[in-house]
């Protein structure tokens, strides 16, 4: 049997009221606790820091039941510390409700001086898309489709955490969620939602600049197009996909598009579910207001 991975607390911080007889594990992590957790990433080939909630029934025993979790993808310029200040309190506290950890990645590597980079807030650091890069100079380190599908959760098994996993995320980070789980579907996540994500990056400025500059091309990303690849699916994936899009987002029209997902998803017959909320913009304020409802939605799945 495989022991405990030795992972590497940067902090750790308590949100929820200790359970009895609980105590931090051999390798540091607590039930109840916020923590920020660094290991060296064999994908990005850097330091990479991921935040974790562990709700208070956790044990790192690995002959206990292994805690379900839900994977967080943030938007352009963040990086794992935006959600948890943000909206960790309200989502911190509905997934204690269900005994659910929050998993919360960076949005690209960084932490090393030889990561390319350039003096734009939606290319390069911050700017990860969620996919590997096959073009140069990008080519080497960035690998966030690898790290969120395979490393990440390989790393959280060896912590007790993820048997079953679930997926949402905000903007850039919706896009990832939402490409991501219909590239692996249902029988590696359980369930996914989003946040005003972008719908048909190929189609819009944002991912057409991604796309050009880490793969050569907008025709290379359609792999990473949630548009795209419902209509090649050509069939339902999920039992629903849940959405949430402010009325008064700034991105709304040119960047984000759902509407376009939701003609396609009625053609291939994918549920979705897309909540319009009056006046509410692209800022984490919006997302702190129905977080608790995507973690009840997810609870169903990762919970049943």
């Amino acid at each position: 049997m495989e022991k405990p991975l030795k992972v590497d607390v940067v902090s750790k911080t308590r949100v929820v009221v200790r359970a009895e007889n609980s105590g931090p594990s051999a390798n540091g992590l607590e039930g109840g606790c916020y923590h920020r957790v660094a290991h060296t990433s064999s994908s990005t080939g850097t330091k990479m820091i991921f935040g974790l909630f562990i709700p208070s029934t956790y044990t790192c025993n690995l002959n206990a039941a292994s805690i379900p979790a839900l994977f967080w993808l943030s938007g352009l310029t963040c990086d794992d510390t935006n959600f948890p200040i943000k909206a960790g309190s309200k989502a911190f506290e509905a997934a204690e409700k269900h005994g659910i950890a929050v998993v919360m990645s960076d949005t690209s590597p960084r932490h090393d001086d030889e990561i390319p980079n350039v003096d734009s807030y939606d290319l390069g650091i911050g700017a990860g898309f969620y996919v590997d890069a096959s073009a140069s100079p990008y080519n080497q380190h960035y690998k966030m489709y690898a790290y969120i599908t395979k490393e990440l959760p390989g790393v959280l098994k060896q912590l007790n955490i993820g048997s079953k996993k679930s997926i949402s995320g905000h903007s850039m980070g919706g896009h990832g969620a939402l490409t991501i789980a219909l590239r692996e579907g249902p029988s590696v996540w359980s369930s996914v939602s989003a946040f005003a994500p972008i719908c048909n990056p190929t189609d819009c400025p944002w991912g057409i600049k991604a796309f050009t500059n880490y793969f050569g091309s907008t025709e290379a990303g359609t792999e990473h197009d949630a548009v795209c690849l419902l209509n090649k699916k050509g069939a339902s994936i999920f039992d629903d996909i849940l959405i949430d899009q402010g009325t008064s987002d700034q991105f709304l029209k040119e960047q984000l598009k759902p509407e376009t997902l939701v003609q396609v998803a009625k053609k291939v017959g994918q549920k979705v579910t897309l909540n319009m909320r009056e006046e509410f913009d692209h800022s984490y304020h919006f997302i702190g207001a129905f977080i608790d409802s995507h973690i009840d939605f997810h609870a169903k799945f990762l919970t049943s």
